[in-house]
């Protein structure tokens, strides 16, 4: 009985007291999750459940492990900008104390100690090549929520490039989705987590995942009139934001190489990538048929949502300053900042394939493709001009030498002639082939309809 009681009171230490914002499960906070369901991962006793509390408010939930010292994933919402002051990127950044001790405040508190044997610090980022990559993106809502981001409890180490690849490819993106899913009428439940441990660690403490993901769903609020998030004070979407109106789920994911793209994929998919039972309560189709189907209208959608440089300004601009109280952010390697004080890479040739491909692009296709066959045609009339110059060229240099009996030089040109000939008929267009073998199938076709009818006259006759 008092081995029981012991595991008991181990429990509470990692759990946290029921009113205090490290709670044994999330019903405090359970609006951050579809279906006020949390998702269902592979877990471990170093997990705890922390309802990310700042100015007396919870602002989203995160399930942390104490033994890699980073989130196994934030569950947040948009929109859900809580607060009435402007938020802003602090220096040093946030902590959680009630990991540490049960006894200690409920809410997030400023970072100013040096260690700690649960979780990250400020200072195990310090003189890193590592930045601190926020699974819960600043700039998605405002106010006191974007501030209650920066804390060490929702951040994983990530490189810059890599940080900076995910923000363009994934977080941009799905900030889109958002403001479509919010322009619908809906609301957008999203989870962003870390997978895969490296085995490194910055300092010897804090773990480097080696892929990070994000699963997003739209939808309809299980209980609008009791839902924390809807109750705050919601910015209109911008007019030319576009509206899908209709639920829907996709998920990416990215391994923490630089030069690697982030996938886009079903959160079936997905579940089955991190050996999940589930991540949403209820946010796909009935079969998997309806997902995918889905999933192809959303792509559709993600194509046109087109990430030009106007829209990375407007985010930067809408990025609250820091107070002067605050100080400046000292640890510049921070992406919070760099997002600020540096423009973004460029997308890339990758990006212009998926992402930032327009509407004008997807409907001119058509005629893309009969000026690449006209230009085709064109191509392969110049290769045969050519051939018939080349013919008569090697015709005129043949009789020349004749006359001297260069019987040999004779037969090396007839090689070049059929040479030429074989290949100016084997790169001929396959549309050009294609359209008279479609022309001889339908000629062929009326020919064998004729005689039927032909036949069945005769036989009424």
């Amino acid at each position: 009985m008092g081995g029981e009681a012991g595991n008991l009171l181990l429990l509470l230490f990692l759990a946290g007291p029921v009113q205090g914002e490290v709670v044994g499960d999330f019903d405090k906070c359970s609006w951050f999750f579809q279906g006020r369901m949390p998702p269902r991962l592979p877990g471990t006793a170093d997990q705890v459940n922390i309802c990310q509390r700042l100015q007396d408010r919870y602002h989203f939930a995160t399930l942390y492990n104490t033994e890699l010292r980073i989130p196994v994933y934030s569950a947040y919402r948009y929109p859900c900008s809580m607060g009435e002051s402007e938020g802003y990127r602090p220096s040093p950044w946030f902590y959680e104390p009630q990991i540490e001790d049960s006894a200690n405040t409920e809410e997030m508190k400023s970072c100013n100690v040096s260690s700690s044997e649960l979780q990250a610090v400020d200072s195990d980022y310090q003189g890193e090549s590592y930045e601190r990559g926020h699974l819960y993106p600043f700039t998605l809502n405002h106010n006191e929520t974007a501030t209650s981001t920066c804390t060490l409890t929702n951040a994983v180490p990530r490189s810059h490039e890599a940080n900076v690849r995910w923000s363009r490819e994934v977080e941009l993106v799905a900030q889109k989705l958002a403001q479509t899913c919010h322009k619908s009428n809906r609301s957008m439940y999203l989870v962003t987590g870390a997978d895969n441990p490296l085995g490194n660690k910055i300092k010897n403490r804090v773990s480097v995942p080696g892929l990070v993901w994000t699963a997003l769903c739209c939808t309809f609020p299980q209980d609008k009139n009791n839902d924390t998030c809807l109750k705050e004070d919601m910015r209109p979407e911008r007019e030319d934001i576009a509206t899908y109106d209709k639920d829907f789920s996709i998920a990416f994911m990215k391994q923490m190489e630089p030069e690697t793209k982030a996938e886009h994929l079903t959160v079936r998919e997905l579940e089955n990538r991190l050996r999940a039972v589930k991540i949403f309560d209820s946010c796909r189709g009935t079969s998997q048929d309806d997902e995918a189907e889905t999933f192809e209208e959303v792509e559709e959608l993600i194509h046109k949502l087109v990430i030009s440089a106007d829209d990375q300004d407007t985010v930067e601009e809408n990025s609250p300053p820091v107070p002067a109280e605050q100080g400046p952010v000292v640890d510049g390697d921070d992406l919070a900042t760099e997002q600020t004080d540096t423009p973004l890479e460029p997308a890339g040739e990758e990006v212009d394939e998926g992402v930032c491909q327009s509407t004008t692009a997807s409907a001119l296709a058509p005629i893309g493709r009969m000026i690449t066959l006209v230009t085709n045609g064109a191509s392969a009339f110049a290769r045969l001009i050519t051939t018939v110059v080349n013919i008569v060229r090697i015709l005129a240099v043949t009789l020349l030498r004749v006359p001297f009996g260069i019987i040999y030089d004779c037969a090396n040109c007839l090689t070049i002639m059929v040479k030429y000939l074989i290949v100016t008929v084997a790169t001929v267009p396959q549309d050009l082939l294609g359209i008279v073998a479609s022309i001889i199938l339908d000629t062929a076709s009326a020919i064998s309809w004729s005689a039927r009818l032909i036949k069945y006259l005769v036989r009424i006759l």
